[in-house]
């Protein structure tokens, strides 16, 4: 007995079709060889078998065969570890460059290359009194003191203003631009989840649906460190679905918190209310509570912003946040101008009746680098910077300019507005040495940058080797795929042929 003769036509039949869909799909992978985001997908095809189990009149003479193969799907090919160590790499990468702009905006103010900066006026300043003390009676070297102190207090006052400025955009940026671009990224891949979901119980595979969201992470990624893991989900007898949820990951603590779960998600809002910015999160993900997240942003471009806005360095109390930030470039200033106006206030009051020469320009009681001015009797009286210290009765002396002389070109100490002691060292010493810390920092994280810019790119390159669309490939499969249907089409020719000849033959079938 031979085998029933019209399952060859339907195993050439599938074949055909399988065929043709490895062709479309192999079309559509050329197709978006350009289509960022895109993932080079596959066929999933499997052999049809033929079962026999539970016939009872099955004869023993027929030798059974397969029905030829199917297709069970169109899938992507993408790596999962991959993708995680990517999307990694990705969060510290955001963070570098971030990072890297705000410290060169820094890195400006405090340029005494191609600028004549603070450290040129103090130098100015001193020779202003060096010449002062050779005619301490001289009205118009007296006024050249007075405008060396007035250039020197209006440059602190513009490094005030720019680092408040570099901040104040920092502030601004993360609102109107991180913030919005986490949340609507956050909402976005929501609604994508409820989509996938509709379309998965309904049978279909929607892989555009899938690159739209991977996309969607990987931008996710670049803000924050993330987490991303599927759960099973069984909507019905024996139809299930993934669920996909991302958490955010403090590495420092091991902490997670929910951003999306399914079509659930978080949204998170800039707190400005006080010196140091706050993140806050709102959540609607059952377990995940609203509340302040600041703190655990550790990586990321968010983390770069917030390390840009309240980073106060050595001037950071317990708990708060100690990256050589804006606050603490600004404390810094502060501290030179507390330390500055302290000394030569006190060296200029001989008679302690408070004749000081530096005051504060908002009539507040702390001088800081904002705010520092020559005082108004200082302004009114180019002479009232005091020559002679009290118990020095010469007419004419300067035992009080040599004093001023000795403040700027000696060793000082510098202490913050708590009383701690920040550095000794002459005042050009202490602008050199602030300055030296901001180029460290930048080399540092040019260095992180140049490091983790390469090992994204090897990255990315690995998953394009796997994921992305090669030609080269794509047309070897065009031609294999082009010459499995023609083969499929020549069986199908074959089959007709015997059946024509089984039927046409010379002779009466069946007689």
């Amino acid at each position: 007995m031979t085998t029933p003769t019209f399952l060859a036509f339907s195993t050439a039949s599938r074949a055909l079709s399988v065929s043709q869909t490895l062709l479309n799909i192999t079309g559509n992978n050329i197709a978006n060889v350009n289509t960022e985001g895109y993932t080079r997908q596959r066929v999933d095809i499997t052999s049809v078998s033929l079962s026999t189990t539970g016939q009872k009149f099955s004869s023993p003479n027929v030798t059974n065969t397969s029905q030829g193969v199917a297709a069970t799907g169109v899938s992507q090919i993408r790596d999962t570890f991959l993708d995680a160590r990517y999307r990694t790499e990705n969060a510290d990468n955001g963070r570098y460059e971030v990072l890297g702009n705000n410290l060169s905006d820094l890195e400006s103010i405090f340029d005494e290359i191609d600028t004549d900066g603070l450290q040129t006026q103090l130098s100015e300043f001193t020779a202003a009194l060096e010449t002062f003390s050779n005619s301490p009676t001289d009205e118009d070297v007296a006024l050249t003191v007075k405008t060396a102190a007035q250039s020197m207090t209006a440059i602190l006052n513009s490094y005030a203003q720019q680092v408040t400025e570099v901040r104040e955009q920092s502030i601004y940026d993360l609102e109107k631009g991180e913030v919005v671009d986490f949340n609507t990224t956050l909402q976005s891949i929501a609604d994508i989840n409820g989509q996938i979901r509709d379309e998965e119980i309904n049978g279909n595979t929607p892989n555009e649906l899938y690159d739209k969201r991977n996309s969607l992470i990987d931008a996710l990624s670049n803000m924050t460190k993330i987490k991303v893991s599927t759960t099973s989900e069984e909507v019905a007898n024996n139809i299930s679905v993934d669920t996909l949820s991302i958490s955010m990951y403090d590495e420092s603590t091991g902490t997670t918190i929910a951003l999306v779960s399914g079509s659930q998600y978080s949204q998170i809002s800039l707190n400005n209310d006080s010196s140091a910015v706050s993140i806050e999160l709102t959540s609607n993900i059952e377990g995940q509570s609203s509340g302040d997240i600041t703190d655990h942003f550790t990586s990321g471009t968010i983390s770069a912003y917030l390390d840009t806005i309240n980073g106060a360095g050595s001037y950071a109390s317990s708990g708060e946040n100690d990256y050589r930030g804006t606050l603490y470039y600004m404390e810094s200033l502060n501290t030179f101008a507390k330390t500055l106006s302290n000394t030569f206030n006190t060296l200029n009051d001989t008679g302690g009746t408070g004749a000081y020469l530096f005051a504060t320009a908002d009539g507040s009681s702390a001088i800081t680098a904002s705010n520092i001015t020559i005082s108004q009797e200082w302004e009114d009286d180019s002479m009232f910077l005091d020559a002679t210290i009290a118990s020095d009765t010469s007419t004419g002396g300067n035992s009080n300019i040599l004093l001023m002389i000795k403040a700027m070109d000696g060793d000082t100490s510098f202490y913050d507005s708590a009383g701690t002691l920040k550095f000794t060292g002459t005042y050009n010493e202490y602008m050199t040495a602030t300055a030296a810390e901001l180029a460290s920092d930048i080399s540092l994280n040019r260095d992180y940058q140049d490091t983790s810019d390469t090992v994204l790119s090897s990255l990315a390159d690995s998953r394009d080797a796997m994921s992305g669309v090669s030609l080269d490939e794509e047309g070897v499969n065009l031609l294999a795929y082009q010459k499995s249907y023609n083969a499929a089409a020549r069986f199908m020719t074959v089959l007709d042929e015997m059946m024509d000849t089984l039927i046409n033959s010379t002779g009466v079938v069946g007689r």
